[in-house]
């Protein structure tokens, strides 16, 4: 194990003492507090834990003590961890479809160990192929392990290189891609690259887990056949998202990336195409379409997708709270930010008391862009006397663009370092689907 690996996560205080009491990750340890000794496990810890430990009790809780708390520490024994599973050999059948399988981490690629009951990212792209043989029937496989992080540690800098590799996986002949991605973060980086890969002339498909690979009633499984079937076989040329339709394994829906957002915390069919309709379904190996106007498949050539891979990290997204404190937005236009989206309340409005520090924004060229934090519906400025003023200040209104789906294309276009009225011409423009003029009646009731 490498000195990394022995003490996986922590940072600061909690790394040095640490080391100063010799403790590393997988030690079983007895420490004190107060007066109670208290037994168990030390996990790793989510990258850059600098004041606490995780410790796995022997009664199976999962706890954080802080450091300044403990008393004494020491180590019992040292418990024997496994992630991997046996790679498996499989014929690829050279006749099939040629999809790419891009793995970027997350619960899909995790891996309990039985022992402890630890989720930590694991599987590399081929142990994930191989646990999932279906997938070799469907299309000839080639498995990239791109990053092994969880989803909350995606980045927009991880996301032009995810793109890069895309485009280079898409020039060298892929017949679709699959990218096994946390679910947390899912929707921005569907976002992301939907905005950045140009010319798409086969499906990039964005699949997940909300519980782990191998853990029962994993969901994993059938969202990656499904997407390889439609990487394989699809007829859309666009960013996607597929995962459960229903809590049983029969269907999945195709969602569209720059439609999609994750609407529940556990269960299997969190995920939901908001204001439209998913793109298609899939059940019992069928795919059935939902929509019919879609970028198509073919409509360029393979040679022809590229990565216009770029992104302004100076662009933030807010939420709007009552009596919300001005400060807030005071401290990004001191910070040098230079797009800022606002999910504002209804049809997009904000307290009074904010109004000043929004118009010092926009004084100081920062492009302001209001969404609504409904989820559902468009914003409109022009209803209620609010919304007149901020559009008589220059907010620009976000149509029915999702907020985070706002973030993203708001900082990609700034970092193209076009002049502001090329930015906000581009900005209100549809250009992948991401803006709705009008909701399917239905929609905001059922998703297909």
């Amino acid at each position: 194990m490498s000195v990394m690996e022995e003490f996986e996560g922590y940072a600061g205080r909690a790394l040095r003492f640490l080391k100063e009491n010799n403790v590393k990750v997988w030690d079983k340890i007895a420490l004190t507090i107060d007066d109670a000794e208290i037994k168990g496990l030390l996990l790793p810890a989510p990258r850059g834990t600098d004041n606490v430990i995780f410790v796995k009790l022997t009664n199976g809780y999962n706890v954080a003590f802080l450091v300044d708390k403990i008393r004494k520490i020491k180590v019992l024994g040292t418990e024997k961890v496994s992630y991997k599973i046996p790679e498996k050999i499989v014929t690829q059948q050279i006749e099939h479809p040629n999809v790419v399988i891009v793995a970027a981490g997350g619960t899909i690629a995790s891996r309990v160990e039985y022992a402890t009951g630890a989720v930590k990212p694991a599987f590399s792209a081929y142990e994930l192929a191989n646990a999932i043989p279906e997938i070799f029937s469907i299309a000839h496989i080639k498995p990239i392990e791109l990053f092994n992080i969880f989803s909350e540690d995606m980045r927009p800098a991880y996301w032009i290189e995810m793109a890069r590799k895309v485009a280079d996986e898409i020039n060298g002949g892929a017949d679709g891609i699959v990218i096994t991605h946390g679910t947390d973060t899912m929707q921005y980086s569907a976002s992301a690259l939907a905005f950045m890969l140009e010319k798409l002339s086969v499906p990039v498909i964005f699949t997940g887990a909300q519980r782990s690979s191998d853990r029962p009633a994993s969901d994993a499984a059938v969202n990656v056949i499904h997407a390889t079937l439609f990487a394989a076989n699809g007829s859309v040329a666009e960013s996607l998202v597929c995962m459960h339709a229903s809590l049983d394994d029969t269907s999945t829906l195709i969602h569209r990336g720059v439609r999609v957002r994750k609407m529940h915390s556990s269960r299997r069919d969190a995920f939901r195409t908001i204001g439209d309709k998913p793109i298609a379904i899939i059940r019992q190996g069928e795919i059935m379409y939902i929509k019919k106007q879609f970028m198509k498949r073919g409509t360029y050539d393979k040679s022809e997708t590229y990565a216009d891979a770029v992104f302004e990290e100076k662009t933030a997204l807010i939420y709007v709270y009552p009596y919300m404190d001005p400060d807030i937005i005071e401290i990004l236009i001191d910070k040098g930010y230079r797009g800022l989206i606002i999910a504002g309340t209804g049809l997009g409005h904000v307290p009074n008391r904010i109004l000043p520090t929004i118009q010092r924004a926009i004084e100081e060229d920062i492009i302001v862009a209001m969404c609504t934090q409904c989820i559902w519906g468009p914003v409109k400025l022009d209803v209620y006397e609010r919304g007149r003023v901020l559009k008589r200040m220059g907010v620009i209104p976000a149509d029915g663009m999702l907020p985070e789906v706002a973030y993203v294309k708001l900082g990609w276009l700034l970092g193209h370092e076009f002049d502001k009225s090329t930015t906000i011409r581009l900005f209100t423009k549809n250009l992948k689907y991401e803006i709705v003029t009008s909701e399917p009646l239905d929609a905001f009731f059922h998703n297909v």
